[in-house]
Parts: C-alpha cells; structure tokens; sequence
C-alpha cells in the first residue's frame, strides 16, 4: 500500500475527480494493453490516498523547473544585453525584471492546473501572481518588459483557459506554437530589450544563436511533455504528436533535436570570439551531447516514470546555451 502524507492545508488537495479520472485512464489503458499484446504494461500508479502536504503542494503548483528556467533565461538575456554596463546598474535591471518574470511564469503554469487543485484557491494564486508581476513590472516603466509579461500572459490564456476557441494545449500544433512563441521568443528577445542600455534596430548574432537553440528546445519540450501520459490522452481522444507518430519516434525525434540543438551550439563556440568563451562554449555543449545520448540509451519507453524522468532531464540540458549563451 502506498504511504498516506497527510494533509495539513487541505485547500490544496489535488481534486479527487482529478485522481479518479487518472486511474480511469490507466484500469481502461491497460485492458486495452493486456488484450492486444497479453503482457501488462508498465504505468506510473496513481494512489487515491495520498494527498500532498501543503507546503509540498505549493511548490508543486509552481512548477520549479519552469520557474527555473525562467530565472535562468532572464539572467542570461541581462548579462548578455548589458554586457558593457556597470555591475550595479546591472543588478538594478535585473532586480526589476526578475521578480514580474517569476511571478508571471506561476500564474502562467497555475492557469494550467486550476483543476487539479480546489479552484478558488488556484484562482486565488493565479490573480494575485499576475498582480505582483504586473505591478512590479509597472513600476519598471519599462515597455519592452510589461510587453513580454502581457504578451506571455495572453499566450497562457489561450493555452490554458477552457473556453470556447481557447485551451490550446488540445491541439498539438496550436499547442506548440504557444510554447515556442513564449520560451524561445517572448522570454528572450523581450528581457534582452529590457535589459539593453539603448535601442536596438537589428537584433545581434548572440540573441539570434539564443532563440534559434531555444527554439530547438522548445520543440522538444512541445512533443516530449505529452509521452509520460500518452495512454490518458489517447483514451480522451486527444491527438498530440505522440500519439500520431508512435512513442518510439516521438522519442527519437526529441533525441535528435537535443543532439542537433547541442552540436550547433557546440560549433557555434569556435566563432564566438574570445578562447575563454569559446572553451566555455565548447565544453558545455559536448558535455550536453554525452549526457543527452547517455541518458537516452536508458529510458524504458514503457514506463511513463522513465519517460517523465527524461522530461525533466531535458529542462535541464535546456541551461546549457543559456549559461554559456554570456
């Protein structure tokens, strides 16, 4: 039997509902499973008896991958745009900038879980983020910043929200062009801007490197983030790309573009100007490719929990260009 946590903030329980729709999916997937092939499928299990404690809950509901890809993009983004200007001033743009961007990339991630959680709750988190981010945001009187913030939060909308003509993520190409437009280019060229000491007309060749891997990335992460929970989706008939090409493919599409994302940025190295950087450049990025293959070669493509495990491996790899992107 799987150990009860108990819950000392009940507000934040998962929805039963939630619970009981998921072992739905994975009594009817494995009947199917069992009666195609006549061997039981590995699933990640799902246990009504546990409850999350609050705090746990909390950190959950924030997603802290995303949170902290989004710290990193927008410290790397700062220090790439105002490589010139003084430490303190640097820290002054990056004061203004960080504290909206984490905000707003919660109430974004909390959209998306409103109904895994008591919802007034989950609205309760999502408006006041978006009014901290927005608030501090104003206080920047920087366009380019409150602009990436606005523009993000109305791609989460679309994303997220169930609404008629709304709640993208049902469709894998809508779903990914919304992903992409927020991680590799909204987050990116928008902080830049914020962060740059005077006005740009032609966006340089360390931004352009930047968003052309993240857009790699962002790819990946578009098509990856479905396969752990494929039997769900493929029960509530919802057609993401890996259900249509086949986990398998799917899979080593991902790798491929992981590969190639970490090779560019690799070759890119040797003409990024000063032996330091390129070294740094360099190092990283084959370091990436060894680890991306590595732990490719021992992922059970049967187990939502290997899968799941390689997902977030991939939020991971994501720091390497950005890191080294400066």
């Amino acid at each position: 039997m799987a150990p009860i946590l108990r819950v000392h903030v009940p507000f934040l329980k998962i929805s039963p509902s939630k619970v009981a729709r998921r072992e739905h999916d994975v009594s009817t997937y494995e009947a199917v499973h069992v009666r195609k092939t006549g061997t039981q499928p590995r699933v990640m299990s799902v246990s009504t008896s546990v409850d999350y404690h609050g705090v746990s809950a909390l950190v959950r509901f924030t997603r802290p991958h995303t949170v902290l890809g989004t710290v990193t993009s927008v410290c790397s983004m700062t220090l790439l745009a105002a490589s010139h200007v003084r430490i303190f001033d640097v820290f002054g743009i990056l004061g203004q900038a960080l504290l909206p961007a984490v905000f707003m990339n919660i109430a974004i991630v909390g959209l998306n879980q409103v109904g895994e959680f008591s919802s007034n709750t989950g609205l309760l988190l999502v408006s006041a983020s978006t009014a901290v981010a927005f608030t501090w945001g104003a206080l920047s009187e920087s366009t380019a910043l409150i602009s990436t913030l606005l523009v993000s939060l109305v791609l989460g909308i679309l994303y997220s929200v169930d609404l008629k003509m709304l709640r993208w993520k049902r469709f894998p190409l809508l779903a990914a062009g919304c992903i992409l437009l927020v991680r590799a280019l909204t987050v990116h060229v928008g902080f830049f801007l914020h962060a740059s000491p005077q006005p740009i007309n032609i966006i340089p060749p360390s931004l352009m490197h930047v968003v052309a891997v993240m857009t790699i990335y962002s790819i990946v992460i578009a098509i990856f983030k479905d396969l752990p929970d494929i039997s769900g989706d493929a029960i509530h008939g919802i057609r993401t790309i890996g259900i249509q090409l086949g986990v398998k493919t799917a899979f080593s599409l991902c790798v491929f573009l992981l590969f190639l994302a970490q090779t560019w940025g690799a070759v890119h190295g040797f003409h990024s100007g000063s032996i330091l950087r390129s070294s740094v450049l360099i190092t990283s990025h084959v370091l990436g490719v060894v680890f991306v293959l590595t732990k490719a070669f021992k992922v059970d493509l049967l187990s939502s929990a290997s899968l799941h495990a390689y997902y977030m491996f991939i939020w991971k790899v994501i720091y390497f260009p950005l890191l080294s992107s400066y």
